[in-house]
């Protein structure tokens, strides 16, 4: 499927391939009050699952937005799975800000954990949620992450699961992240600590059940900054 890059794109869970879809009435007014979209224009489906669907609107109410299907194609995932674990910031904003950047970056997966350091312990995942289909529409990513419930520390780590298992830290080490990259590994988490870092105590639980302690280069990076650092070097890395 040719996806013509100025064509907007909606968001549809439960989005099949059948002939006529109905956008919901939130999606159904921005398309046709917002993006001021009438019968004969196209756009673009997707299920946050791979699926992409050409579509034409042939009746454009505003309430409820009737789509023919032109086309469809599944959309094969990227050639790595990356779950960023992150301390969850002071302000929430800094962390949603975070999400909506990795969204547009491919991640597959975000945890918030609670840290020794972090001052706050919970955020909103159903808000998280919506900035991350936002994100997946206006960047034409077919895959929404999963985002999950904030989690403490030290119980993600024991249960983490992925071929190479990283832990940013500020203190001293040579291990860079570029250095575990590897075209044959196929998934890859990366914990980041809040403001403040990880404790030492963390740090040493972590490598004990397998993460590599790493750094992010010479500057040290806000929480946030650092998760779209590492979304960035491997979406470089592996040229997508």
């Amino acid at each position: 499927m040719n996806i013509k890059p100025n064509t907007p794109f909606f968001f549809i869970e439960e989005l099949d391939t059948n002939s006529i879809v109905i956008l919901d009435s939130n999606e159904s007014k921005h398309a046709i009050r917002s993006l001021r979209l009438k019968q004969g224009d196209t756009i673009y489906l997707i299920n946050g699952r791979g699926l992409v669907c050409k579509a034409m609107i042939v009746d454009d109410n505003f309430k409820n937005t009737t789509l023919k299907i032109l086309e469809y194609e599944n959309i094969k995932p990227h050639p790595y799975y990356l779950h960023l674990a992150v301390g969850i910031t002071q302000h929430s904003d800094r962390f949603e800000w975070m999400v909506e950047k990795i969204v547009e970056l491919g991640i597959r997966e975000i945890t918030p954990i609670v840290t020794q350091r972090t001052e706050k312990k919970s955020i909103k995942v159903e808000r998280l949620q919506k900035i991350a289909i936002s994100a997946l529409k206006q960047s034409h990513q077919p895959y929404l992450p999963i985002i999950n419930h904030p989690i403490n520390f030290k119980d993600f780590v024991q249960n983490a699961d992925a071929t190479v298992k990283a832990i940013a830290v500020c203190s001293e080490t040579k291990t860079s992240l570029s250095s575990l990259l590897n075209h044959s590994n196929t998934s890859y988490l990366i914990a980041i600590g809040p403001e403040g870092d990880f404790t030492i105590e963390e740090n040493q639980f972590a490598q004990k059940q397998g993460f590599i302690p790493i750094h992010l280069g010479n500057s040290i990076l806000r929480s946030e900054t650092s998760g779209v650092y590492v979304a960035s070097i491997l979406r470089f890395f592996y040229n997508f």
